[in-house]
């Protein structure tokens, strides 16, 4: 049978990065004894119980039925006020559209705002779903690299120098997965100059904001208008709510309308319990996010200790996000090679980063996700198999 090329679009190297970790998932839930620090997702931390409580109250009065496509009116309003309060951005329930996580939220963004033929810029390293996400409506992705040595920092000049007549957007991820990178206010603010002279899209995936470094700038934040700027977030990190699956998009509200028409064909809209339970994370938990931004610079703290000495390679534990990143190019091992050895001979699970963008090639990304014992161990493990080597 014939498919399209669409299943081309969305295959290769990105996706085929989390072959380890579902085959570390394998291994660990037929009872290997498997540290898996290749997702980030806190797996022995739950939902706060409150929320959970609040989506059961909801399903027992009834809200189990069809909702707005946009998303109901009171979650939008305090997903309004929250950004209002991390950006100072006055914006209206009509610049807001709900979808079923970030992921699906910024697929449905470069669905309505990109075509064949289209150039979107993404600074290296990307999470490894962008390519897919960009290309699959026909646009042409357009990797810029970065390196360690600049904070794995964007370059405006590199992206100055790569916008051509084709340019539709630029895609930013601060904090960024998988370096942690947050993106400083100066060059925050040349990018976006940059896309205004040239009449272009600003795509920021801020999902990792709440329990970012202080040094944190929403690109909303930044003076100036702000119509050919969209901003992407959700509750799965900030909230504990990975399952949830609850994001948004905040733009101009042209495009939320054409949101809501591609919605119609998507999502149908979001559960009405989630919606409670999202509005009850956004209006009444404030304590959460702080718990997991100190389980994440515990952890940061426990891998600059444990790894200090290691053999031939560097540790990258900056900025924020969930993530740190290990350089593995002086060991002579390809990233994968690495990683696989790893699960296979110590049990830890990590992610190679060629699938994150050339700039990958050597870097392994480590979760910050599980407990400190669990790090600590995997620490351990991990200077195991250097000395191994």
């Amino acid at each position: 049978m014939k498919y399209s090329s669409l299943v081309k679009r969305i295959a290769g190297e990105s996706s085929e990065v989390w072959n380890i970790h579902y085959e570390a998932r394998k291994r660990f839930e037929i009872g290997e004894d498997v540290i898996m620090l290749s997702i980030g997702e806190e797996s022995d931390e739950t939902t706060p119980a409150a929320i959970q409580k609040e989506a059961i109250t909801s399903i027992q009065r009834g809200r189990h039925h069809y909702t707005p496509v946009a998303g109901e009116d009171h979650l939008r309003k305090a997903i309004a006020n929250r950004h209002h309060k991390l950006t100072g951005q006055q914006v209206s329930i009509e610049n807001i559209c709900i979808f079923s996580g970030a992921q699906n939220a910024l697929f449905s963004v470069c669905l309505c705002l990109l075509e064949l033929g289209d150039e979107v810029i993404v600074p290296e390293l990307f999470y490894a779903t962008y390519p897919a996400t960009v290309t699959a409506g026909g646009a042409t992705f357009i990797p810029i690299p970065t390196n360690a040595e600049m904070g794995f920092q964007p370059d405006p000049k590199s992206i100055s120098n790569a916008i051509t007549a084709k340019t539709r957007a630029v895609l930013l991820n601060s904090p960024n997965n998988p370096t942690g990178a947050v993106y400083s206010p100066g060059t925050l603010k040349t990018i976006l100059e940059l896309c205004r002279k040239h009449k272009i899209w600003v795509i920021s995936d801020e999902v990792y904001s709440e329990i970012a470094t202080e040094g944190f700038t929403p690109i909303a934040s930044l003076p100036g208008n702000h119509e050919q700027t969209v901003t992407i977030s959700s509750l799965s990190k900030s909230h504990r709510m990975t399952g949830w699956r609850c994001g948004w998009m905040i733009g101009n509200k042209k495009l939320t309308r054409h949101l809501t028409n591609l919605n119609l064909c998507m999502n149908y809209g979001l559960p009405p319990f989630i919606q409670d339970a999202s509005c009850k994370a956004l209006e009444k938990d404030h304590i959460t996010a702080k718990k997991v931004k100190k389980r994440l610079d515990s952890n940061r703290k426990i891998l600059r200790h444990e790894l200090k000495n290691m053999q031939g390679t560097k540790l990258f534990a900056e900025g924020g996000g969930m993530f740190a990143i290990l350089d593995t190019k002086p060991l002579g091992l390809l990233s994968r090679e690495f990683c696989w050895k790893l699960l296979d001979q110590q049990g830890v699970s990590v992610l190679p980063c060629d699938g994150f963008g050339l700039s990958g090639k050597g870097l392994v990304r480590i979760s910050l996700c599980e407990s400190e014992v669990k790090t600590q161990e995997a620490a351990r493990r991990i200077n195991n198999f250097l000395k191994s080597i």
